[in-house]
């Protein structure tokens, strides 16, 4: 599947799509405030819907998006506060691939803005999915198989299956905050940023040690980029706003392998996500009872497919998102449920670990008084047969 960028119309209007309601226009209008538009009352009103669509549910998958994020403070790109609304343009792959001068402008922003990305830490909403995994509410159970791994670390992973495999969830975020929140069976749909890849070679490097090297070889062009940046110039994909067009004279440090050329290893717009991922989540997909979306537009294809997928299968579809989707847009039999992600999963969360609570300590108490009625009679049983 490919990520497209954004189409160029005539005389630079949004696209618009008619929905029941009016006319809604996914990038160019701002949603709500997520902090601001509900009340107490209505807030509990969304959580009990959640914990409603959740009942008789044991197999729910979740996909998440850049909008879970943005309670850490990393901006999404079409939310209240969100970067296309700032004017930022995300790199594409074939400039990437194809201009060492936008290879030069992406490390240099990048300089700037990835530690400031990296050190941010998970928000309620990425710790409330990862006990929800804890509490078997989210998972999927699959029978595995080669298909949902890299060709090129095949030989090294796939004669270590068990033969099954989980997956509860599927982001679409390369922030690492999910990991760093606890959650484990996870697929990071467009890769991840803590990570390196030679474009020749294959050989992979961690960003950090990369980016050591990178800031040595640029100390003085990043002093001088790092005091003409303000503190709000962090970008989604961990770059950064940064106050100068002057990119020639950065060095980027070469493939320590085979001396070619680098890029994180994650997906950018106009790339393609690798099959063997595709494929596995489009099976999780299929076996899941339900699909959770969690602080997504579902603007890109590759997380819209599964969402059509699930519908067209017939699988239950819930939203938890402030602003309106795609899937509403193509008019898609979905639940939509309009409010802040982080709050409403704890909630949730809370909900449910009292219930289990609950559930666990009658099951205590009606085994207690089954042992107590059992032990007289095989008392006297004992003594019968002592006699």
């Amino acid at each position: 599947t490919r990520l497209s960028p954004r189409r160029r119309h005539k005389n630079n209007k949004q696209p618009t799509a008619t929905v029941k309601g009016g006319i809604h226009n996914l990038i160019g209008d701002k949603p709500p405030n997520p902090k601001e538009f509900l009340s107490d009352d209505q807030q509990a009103a969304k959580v009990q819907t959640l914990l409603e669509w959740f009942q008789d549910k044991k197999q729910v998958l979740c996909l998440t998006g850049a909008g879970l994020s943005t309670e850490s403070g990393i901006p999404d790109y079409r939310g209240h506060q969100g970067s296309y609304h700032k004017g930022h343009k995300p790199m594409v792959h074939d400039q990437f691939m194809n201009s060492e001068y936008q290879r030069k402008r992406y490390w240099g922003r990048g300089m700037v803005g990835w530690k400031p990305f990296e050190s941010v830490q998970p928000n309620a909403g990425h710790m409330a999915i990862a006990k929800l995994e804890q509490l078997g509410q989210l998972g999927v159970h699959l029978e595995d198989s080669s298909d949902f791994y890299d060709p090129h670390g095949l030989e090294l992973e796939w004669p270590f299956s068990s033969g099954q495999q989980t997956l509860a969830l599927i982001t679409q975020n390369v922030d690492s905050l999910h990991r760093r929140a606890g959650s484990r069976a996870i697929v990071e749909l467009h890769g991840r940023t803590d990570h390196v890849k030679c474009m020749t070679c294959g050989a992979h490097r961690d960003r950090y040690d990369f980016h050591g090297e990178l800031e040595t070889l640029n100390r003085e062009w990043l002093d001088a980029a790092l005091s003409a940046t303000s503190d709000d110039a962090l970008r989604p994909d961990g770059d950064a706003a940064v106050q100068t067009e002057s990119y020639d004279e950065i060095l980027i440090p070469p493939c320590t392998e085979c001396g070619s050329f680098v890029k994180p290893d994650v997906v950018f717009f106009g790339d393609s996500v690798p099959k063997h991922r595709v494929r596995l989540c489009e099976t999780a997909v299929s076996s899941c009872e339900g699909l959770l979306v969690v602080g997504s537009s579902l603007a890109v294809h590759s997380a819209f497919r599964h969402v059509r997928a699930a519908c067209q299968q017939g699988i239950p579809v819930a939203i938890l998102n402030v602003g309106e989707t795609r899937a509403e847009v193509e008019g898609l039999p979905v639940l939509k449920i309009e409010a802040p992600a982080g709050p409403t999963l704890e909630s949730v969360v809370c909900h449910l670990e009292a219930q289990q609570s609950k559930t666990q300590q009658q099951s205590s108490s009606q085994h207690s008084s089954m042992t107590k009625r059992m032990c007289p009679s095989s008392m006297t049983s004992m003594q019968s047969k002592q006699q």
